[in-house]
């Protein structure tokens, strides 16, 4: 055993855990990374990103309510979570297994520290350092590849959710993304502005630019494909429709995945939508 420091204290984890259950989608992307597959996860929306073995993987209830009964049947030896989801539950789950839990869980663009923490409690810390080496590296390459500076390009990302239209900031998951890449970011999507900004249908010129990624989940009815968002009246007049670049992106990975698998499918999105408009 030995000791990790994470947000809730110290936990005493195996040096090579065996049987690990993930209770956010942010670990569960980190473990596969890894090449670690869990024997338990919360019950989350599928990303296309995934490989098909994680529907062999027991389901330990659903977002912030963990299962306890159920995990502790699964005898695992490391579980790993936020402090978001898992923080109410964390003395039984300590019960259970040593638990280590991030301050947040990455939605507003600390995903590479939670990725190093929750590598570190499966004893790959070395191969984390490598993984996010190669990510900037991948960085550093698109920003020379694509043929327009990226820092005179002024970026969106908003999804069309029950409540209305989030405006994804510089702050969250894929802003922090964007922002490695260089991109310049509406003043309505800058830094200080959380994760998001919610938006009425009248609002929506304050996220005009030159790109608009939107976020799309076929499974979501409140969500808006492509199709529908450049034939609105209302969204149709939008430059970034009439003369810029508009990309619907899988909402459970650019939203959802909040750590380093996703974050390489938002780069590669992101290269995918520019030189389709080359």
């Amino acid at each position: 055993m030995r000791p990790i420091q994470h947000a809730t204290g110290t936990a005493q984890v195996p040096v090579s855990p065996q049987r690990v259950v993930v209770l956010d989608y942010a670990p569960l992307d980190t473990a596969l990374a890894l090449d670690v597959i869990p024997v338990g996860m919360t019950e989350v929306p599928i990303s296309p990103i995934y490989p098909e073995v994680i529907n062999d993987i027991t389901v330990v209830g659903k977002g912030l309510q963990p299962n306890l009964e159920t995990i502790l049947k699964l005898k695992p030896d490391l579980i790993l979570g936020s402090k978001v989801g898992a923080n109410r539950w964390y003395r039984q789950l300590s019960d259970i297994a040593p638990t280590v839990l991030t301050k947040d869980n990455g939605r507003e663009g600390s995903w590479q520290e939670n990725f190093r923490l929750h590598a570190d409690a499966l004893g790959q810390a070395e191969q984390a350092k490598q993984i996010l080496a190669a990510y900037q590296q991948r960085v550093d390459t698109l920003q020379i590849e694509l043929q327009q500076p990226l820092q005179t390009m002024t970026v969106s990302v908003i999804a069309n959710w029950s409540r209305g239209v989030i405006a994804y900031s510089a702050d969250s998951f894929p802003g922090s993304i964007l922002q490695d890449l260089g991109f310049e970011r509406n003043p309505y999507q800058g830094q200080g502005k959380r994760y998001g900004v919610l938006l009425s249908k009248e609002e929506l010129s304050a996220i005009d630019g030159d790109i608009l990624f939107l976020m799309h989940q076929s499974t979501d009815d409140n969500s808006i494909a492509k199709t529908e968002f450049i034939s609105d009246p209302l969204w149709s007049t939008l430059n970034v429709v009439k003369q810029g670049i508009v990309c619907e992106v899988d909402s459970t990975t650019w939203a959802g995945g909040r750590s380093i698998l996703a974050a390489n499918q938002i780069l590669t999105d992101v290269e995918l939508c520019l030189s389709q408009e080359k």
